[in-house]
């Protein structure tokens, strides 16, 4: 009777790898790939943004409670902030004054948020390698899917990250930033500004610098930043240094919304891995003989 019960254990966990890898897998890969074509449309480049009912341009008000005097409203569509007015208070011999400045909509040069656009190729590298796998490959080991879920595990994670964590800029690179240009009228030379996500918060972050004259015998440049000390630039025949920064931002509800997709998307990934580590660990990672 044990040896009966055993064997009818061993074929009823038989019966169920069988269908996870052959029914199961794919099933998870649809979900995942449906989850991430979804995410993806949100990060559609503006070129087609306004054709893809999914995106659309909004506006938003950035802003901070500790009274720093920096206002902005923007409007973001898919990958690029297409309009932007921003109020600044600007100090002149001591005396605060209002400066503003904007971003206009026909700017030859839009200021595009590279976070997105990276995340987006993120998530499309996913999709792709689903959209790679034939819908009726018979899987053979629970290690070919593991392998499979690792890799778009692997590019669901660094598109997620790429919105939680802004890469940390330099002065020079906000500097040399090419968006800049497309201010008008254009910010005064101690003052220099920079967009970016971190999580679901679009944020405008302000840096009002300190201008001295270098020795004379300093060889000029147009632009260096020495040792890479993140809050020196020189430019010219001056040297700047960050005096202070100013934040204000925004709470982006989509970003929120793919940000809690591609978690569930990385949770389902994760639970079809369980599964196979479970029944690996009995089968030895191969797939069982067929009854």
């Amino acid at each position: 009777m044990a040896d009966d019960s055993e064997e009818e254990e061993k074929m009823t966990l038989q019966d169920e790898f069988h269908w996870l890898l052959d029914k199961e897998v794919h099933s998870i890969l649809g979900q995942i790939q449906d989850l991430l074509e979804d995410c993806s449309n949100r990060f559609l480049p503006l070129q087609t943004a306004a054709k893809h009912p999914s995106t659309k341009s909004e506006t938003f008000v950035l802003s901070s409670t500790n009274g720093n005097g920096v206002k902005g409203v923007v409007t973001l569509t898919g990958d690029v902030i297409s309009k932007a007015d921003i109020s600044l208070r600007y100090a002149i011999k001591g005396n605060n004054q209002i400066l503003k400045t904007c971003l206009r909509e026909d700017s030859s040069v839009l200021w595009r948020l590279q976070q997105i656009q990276d995340a987006g190729n993120h998530l499309k590298a996913a999709v792709n390698i689903i959209t790679d796998t034939d819908p009726d490959v018979e899987f053979e080991t629970g290690e070919e899917v593991v392998m499979l879920m690792d890799s778009i595990m692997a590019h669901i994670q660094k598109g997620q990250q790429r919105l939680l964590n802004p890469a940390k800029s330099t002065l020079e690179d906000v500097f040399s930033n090419k968006y800049l240009k497309s201010l008008y009228p254009p910010l005064p030379q101690d003052m220099v500004l920079d967009f970016y996500l971190q999580g679901a918060k679009l944020i405008l972050q302000v840096y009002h610098l300190h201008a001295s004259p270098l020795p004379k015998q300093h060889k000029t440049s147009i632009i260096a930043a020495g040792p890479r000390n993140k809050n020196i630039v020189e430019i010219g025949s001056s040297k700047y240094e960050v005096s202070s920064t100013s934040l204000v931002d925004s709470h982006i509800p989509w970003v929120g919304d793919v940000i809690s997709c591609l978690t569930f998307a990385l949770q389902l990934c994760q639970s079809l891995k369980d599964k196979i580590q479970v029944f690996s660990t009995y089968w030895g990672n191969r797939l069982p003989p067929q009854r």
